[in-house]
Parts: structure tokens; C-alpha cells; sequence
């Protein structure tokens, strides 16, 4: 399409000519002639002399650009806009394979796409236009809501319900029995986990989680929340809507997040606490303590990000400061030494 027809379709002003052809969409450094790139701020402008885009995404505090310039008040939601409209592909049933298995009792909404050798248990409920991949499970009684896509080996337990335009990645496991045992007799014995999960529209979940069903009511993801790869939800848990959980993070059991939360890599929840609304959690981090909305926090464990900070300022000098207190206690001895000699 035309820089004008693309212009349109992202409600962009344009500025310059608009009659070139755009074919793709690549990075500023990357992009070539027929491509559109994005430019999200004035720190990397520079960039733009070397630039051999046909057109460029900008903010409206950028003036001087020297290529037709798109502009927009998000930028880098405008170039995702721009993916999606270059190289989303409108969705086509596939029907179903004769290799696929369908239980007993099963409701299929209309124009399904289910691969070979995905299996339906009894009594499932999927939408219209889902699409199951290759050695995707659908348990007993479990729904899936519209437009859900599941690529292949996700397993949905029994008794899970998937909202609409849910997504889940390769290898992901909903419903997985949550990690509950009783001691006694010197034996570990199991506790039954009879609950659900709840996964509501919109949500992400990349490949290689577990979602743990409760061990009574149900584990909850509300809306429009997504996770990256390798998150582990414990058994009732419940996240609120819009988080953003990035790789291998692990929340214990029964802990609350509140919505807009955040939290980086590798950074591990204990159970039973309440964090709240629009709490950003560092990366690594260890949370031992609920935390009220809106705090940022970092650490092991975690602790308020200026003290966080201040604490890491210390721990950097930490090798001056034993050389200066060695220093100190030869200095005292000495001063010691000489004081017992004129007693």
C-alpha cells in the first residue's frame, strides 16, 4: 500500500510525499527502500541520516525528519499496528483432521481449525474459529472461548475455562494439579487439588508455563494479562487484569496480584500475600512481604527501590570499606599497645 493508504489506516498526519509504495517493516537500522520504520524518541534521531526507509513513525516532538513522516502520539504501537496490518493474515478454517480425536458430547462452535492428532476429551466446549494445534489437549468439561489459538503440545486440564482470543504458547500445561501435600507418619501424603483455573479474554501465556488448578475454588488470570515464557502459577492464585510477568517468574500459592502489575525476570513470590495495584517488581527479585499499590521494589528481598539502590552503592565499596576498618583496628592496636607500656 501507499504511504497515504498506510497513513490512513493508523490515523497518522502526514508530512511529505505519501505516493511511495511501502512492502514492509523493519528497524531503523535494518530498513530499506519500501520499508516503514518507527522512531519512538529524539534520543535516536541520529540514526535517521543513515536511514533508507521509504517512511518513518514518529511522535508529533519530532520536526526535522527528512523522509515522509508518519506521525502519531504512541509510536511503537503504531509500528505493532503496522505489523499487523503488512503482515496479518486473515484467519481460514481449516476444519477438522480426520487424525484429530473428538470425545463424547463435545459442543464445536462454527469454522474450527483442529490439527492432526489434537485431542477433545468428553464433554469439552470450544468457540467458533479456534484453532488447535498438533498434540494440543483439551480436557474433560474444559472451555475455550472465540478466536482462542493454542499452538501445539498445550495441555488443558479438566475443568479449566479459557476466555476469548486467548493465546498459549508450545508446551504450556493449564490445569496441572498445584503442589499441596500433608505430612504425616513421616510420609508426605497428597491433598486432592478439585479446582479449576479461570484464564478470562485477551490473555497471553507464553510457552512452557504451568498453571496450577486450585486445591478448592479456582486459579484466576483476569483479563488482558500476559506471560512471558517459563512463569509458574501456583494454586490459587489470582492475577488481576493487564499484568505484565516476564520470564521465570514463580508465584506461590494463593497469592493476590492486583492489576497493572509488573515484574521482572526471575523474581520469585512467597504464598498468601496481596500485592497491589500498579506495583513494578525488579528482576531477580525476592518478595517475602505484601506489598501496597503502587510501589516499586527490587531486591533479595525485596525492599523499596531507592533503598535497593542506596544499599547496592554500599555493596560496591564494600572492599574499600574492609581495607579502611582493617586499617582502623591495626591503628587501635597500636594506640593500645603504646597506652599499656606507659601504665
Amino acid at each position: 500500500m501507499t504511504i497515504t493508504e498506510l497513513a490512513a489506516k493508523l490515523g497518522a498526519e502526514l508530512r511529505g510525499p505519501g505516493d511511495a509504495e511501502i512492502r514492509g517493516v523493519a528497524g531503523i537500522r535494518e530498513a530499506r527502500e519500501g520499508d516503514v520504520t518507527y522512531l519512538s524518541d529524539q534520543k535516536h534521531q541520529k540514526d535517521l541520516a543513515a536511514c533508507r526507509a521509504s517512511a518513518v513513525i514518529v511522535s508529533k516532538d519530532i520536526q526535522a525528519v527528512s523522509i515522509p513522516a508518519l506521525v502519531v502520539k504512541n509510536p511503537r504501537y503504531a509500528f505493532a499496528l503496522a505489523l499487523g496490518i503488512l503482515y496479518g493474515k486473515p484467519y481460514l478454517p481449516g476444519g477438522i483432521s480426520e487424525r484429530a480425536v473428538i470425545g463424547k458430547d463435545v459442543v464445536l462452535g462454527a469454522e474450527p481449525t483442529i490439527h492432526p492428532f489434537a485431542v477433545v476429551a468428553n464433554g469439552a466446549k470450544i468457540g467458533s474459529r479456534v484453532t488447535l494445534y498438533p498434540g494440543v489437549y483439551v480436557g474433560e468439561g474444559s472451555v475455550i472461548g472465540d478466536d482462542a489459538l493454542l499452538y501445539p503440545n498445550v495441555s488443558i486440564r479438566e475443568g479449566v475455562s479459557l476466555g476469548c482470543r486467548v493465546i498459549i504458547h508450545a508446551g504450556t500445561v493449564i490445569g496441572s494439579d498445584g503442589f499441596g501435600f500433608v505430612t504425616d507418619g513421616g510420609r508426605h501424603h497428597k491433598i486432592p487439588q478439585v479446582g479449576g483455573v479461570i484464564i478470562e479474554d485477551d490473555v497471553e501465556i507464553g510457552a512452557n508455563c504451568t498453571i496450577d488448578r486450585a486445591a478448592l475454588g479456582n486459579t484466576v488470570i483476569r483479563k488482558g494479562t500476559k506471560l512471558d515464557n517459563l512463569v509458574h502459577v501456583a494454586h490459587n492464585v489470582t492475577i488481576g487484569e493487564h499484568c505484565l510477568l516476564t520470564g521465570q517468574v514463580g508465584i506461590a500459592g494463593s497469592t493476590s496480584l492486583g492489576s497493572y502489575v509488573v515484574i521482572g525476570g526471575q523474581s520469585a513470590i512467597s504464598d498468601h500475600l496481596t500485592i497491589g495495584d500498579r506495583v513494578m517488581i525488579g528482576g531477580g527479585s525476592g518478595v517475602s512481604r505484601s506489598v501496597e499499590p503502587g510501589q516499586v521494589i527490587a531486591g533479595y528481598p525485596a525492599v523499596p527501590l531507592r533503598e535497593w539502590l542506596k544499599a547496592q552503592v554500599v555493596l560496591s565499596k564494600l572492599p574499600e570499606l574492609k581495607k579502611l576498618v582493617a586499617q582502623l583496628q591495626e591503628r587501635i592496636d597500636t594506640l593500645e599497645k603504646e597506652r599499656s607500656k606507659q601504665s
